[in-house]
């Protein structure tokens, strides 16, 4: 590959580079998706002693939605993390992050809770956003019998699983519950106006470009294009004050940088505790090549992140 800006990539992910494959989000779609999942049952590596649960629970419609739960040996009421699988909102199931969540419930011994969101085009803003609403109200709702504590809840994604949770903790300030006690965002998906200089500058990045992530949000939004808010695109909400603390993990050379950037920012400005962790010579998504040193170093300061505000 040719690129127009130099990049100084981490060896490891430079030599990983030229074998990731590329996805047609736009012509062959369920091309696209046969890769991911083959990608992800590829990388599966299961670890002992955590219990997975299938569960279906109802939507606000009345459907049927896959949750899928990650616990510790435990007899004790844990805290739990609602993560939430990338893929550009049109990519991804339930067992996407399998190995993650694994890593999660062990080594941070909390409940990590998945689930199956409705991916677009098929099902444009908001079904995905209120998917995630749902299951985090029924998280609250199921406390007792999930063997969480409901006062030690936390919520996380990666790249478009990002900004569903970060749009979900904005929603969940105005829910009568206890707060959630944090935000866990790696390469986060934050601004669908998709203006920032990383956005211009990175157009021959591996894995992720500026133009995909025009794509990906045309998909996404669909006919709300021209309205969208908040529950879509956390940059757009006008008041930040109140969310839970929040954690960033960003990639060095990710078009998705600066608008990560800006709204910790402006997280910050509205006296919200913020954590931020800037990679040298990483792409998008690299923290799920676990291979490299990178990768294991990233997973191993999200999970003491993790630690420290669960026993806060």
């Amino acid at each position: 590959m040719t690129l127009s800006v130099p990049l100084r990539l981490d060896p490891e992910l430079a030599a990983i580079s030229v074998m990731i494959p590329e996805f047609d989000l736009l012509d062959d779609l369920p091309e696209a998706r046969r890769i991911e999942d083959e990608l992800a049952a590829q990388g599966r590596n299961p670890l002992d002693g955590i219990v997975i649960d299938d569960i279906r629970i109802q939507r606000r419609d009345g459907a049927r939605l896959r949750v899928r739960t990650y616990r510790p040996p435990s007899s004790r009421a844990l805290p739990a993390i609602l993560y939430i699988h990338g893929g550009a909102f049109m990519l991804g199931s339930v067992a996407t992050e399998d190995e993650r969540c694994e890593f999660y419930a062990r080594d941070a011994n909390c409940v990590v809770i998945a689930l199956d969101y409705r991916l677009a085009p098929e099902h444009p803003f908001p079904a995905a956003f209120d998917d995630c609403a749902d299951v985090l109200d029924w998280i609250y709702r199921e406390a007792g019998s999930l063997g969480i504590d409901p006062r030690r809840i936390a919520i996380g994604g990666n790249s478009a699983g990002g900004a569903l949770a970060a749009s979900t903790a904005l929603a969940a300030r105005a829910i009568d519950r206890p707060p959630l006690v944090h935000q866990l965002l790696v390469n986060p998906v934050l601004d669908c106006r998709s203006r920032t200089p990383s956005i211009a500058r990175f157009t021959e990045t591996p894995v992720w470009t500026g133009a995909h992530n025009v794509l990906m949000w045309e998909r996404y939004l669909g006919a709300a294009a021209g309205s969208a808010d908040h529950r879509a695109s956390p940059s757009l909400a006008d008041d930040l004050a109140g969310l839970p603390s929040a954690s960033f993990w960003i990639a060095e050379f990710d078009p998705l940088r600066d608008e990560d950037y800006d709204y910790a920012l402006r997280l910050m400005a509205a006296g919200v505790q913020v954590d931020l962790t800037q990679y040298a010579g990483t792409i998008h998504g690299f923290d799920g090549y676990r291979m490299t040193g990178v990768g294991r170093r990233a997973m191993r300061d999200q999970i003491r992140v993790l630690r420290r505000v669960f026993q806060g």
